[in-house]
């Protein structure tokens, strides 16, 4: 199993020459699986160049099948869903799994993101591919030789928001995102998730010492300290503020390698950028 980030920024795209290198899209991540079977986690706008290069694939000539897990329907997570030419050609295959709301379902909130008012798309009925939604739960399911299990960890604005734990071959990665520990029942619930993780995909847009509206995000400390308590081997933090350059990250990595390494943790660490490839 390998996973790929597509999509690293959060809140908003993040163009221009200071945010090349770890890139300006927003939240996309796709994991593959020794089967050929492809999961993608959240369809922010880096989901736009995950399409272009599937379509150089099987998507391309109608026969591709993907699982996309929305961990819920803020803009940054979702928008890239319509844009790809491989939604629009038949014989392809979307399974979407993600949170309904108090505010309807997430079917619902799609096809309103696709309504004449804001999209030419004009609604999912006039999307090629095959395509079908299921809410998502804590039941574990399997893609193939892969196994999701999900979590809700948290709930803002009538909307709960869901970790992802995918698993094969005894090998295991944690995606959480959106998530402040305010308490220690999240803490906890996040703890016993992300437990015995190799890798773990963490949100991580600022630090404790930086004082910005976070609006409900966990800091580079806090994933940090999750993966270490967790036994984690590799912690990726992504969601960057869109505010923070290559050079800034930069900088944030290097502080936070000198800082385990002076306390002797074996804990790896690294910032998410567009492009990597990771082997899980």
């Amino acid at each position: 199993m390998r996973m790929q980030f597509w999509g690293v920024r959060g809140y908003v795209p993040t163009p221009g020459a200071e945010y090349l290198r770890y890139g300006g899209n927003t939240c996309c991540t796709a994991i593959y699986g020794s089967g050929g079977e492809l999961v993608v986690i959240d369809s922010g706008t880096g989901f736009c160049q995950l399409g272009d290069m599937l379509m150089g694939r099987e998507f391309g000539r109608g026969g591709g099948e993907l699982s996309l897990l929305i961990t819920h329907t803020y803009w940054d997570h979702i928008l890239g869903l319509p844009f790809p030419g491989l939604v629009h050609i038949p014989g392809n295959r979307l399974h979407i799994y993600g949170p309904d709301s108090t505010r309807g379902s997430l079917e619902m909130v799609y096809n309103g993101m696709l309504s004449p008012v804001y999209s030419p798309v004009y609604g999912l009925a006039h999307i090629g591919a095959t395509h079908s939604f299921q809410p998502i739960s804590t039941e574990p399911f399997m893609v193939g030789g892969v196994r999701v299990s999900a979590l809700p960890l948290s709930r803002r604005n009538h909307s709960p928001i869901w970790a992802y734990r995918v698993e094969e071959a005894g090998r295991a990665l944690v995606y959480i995102t959106d998530v402040r520990y305010i308490d220690d029942q999240i803490w906890n619930q996040a703890l016993q998730f992300a437990a015995g993780a190799h890798i773990l995909v963490h949100s991580a847009p600022y630090t404790r010492q930086e004082q910005v509206q976070d609006y409900g995000h966990s800091r580079v400390e806090d994933a940090i300290e999750l993966a270490q308590e967790a036994n984690v081997e590799q912690l990726m933090i992504f969601h960057h503020a869109p505010t923070r350059t290559d050079d800034q990250l930069d900088a944030l990595v290097s502080s936070y390698r000198r800082q385990l390494r002076d306390e002797e943790s074996p804990l790896i660490f690294d910032a998410a950028r567009e492009g990597l490839i990771v082997e899980v």
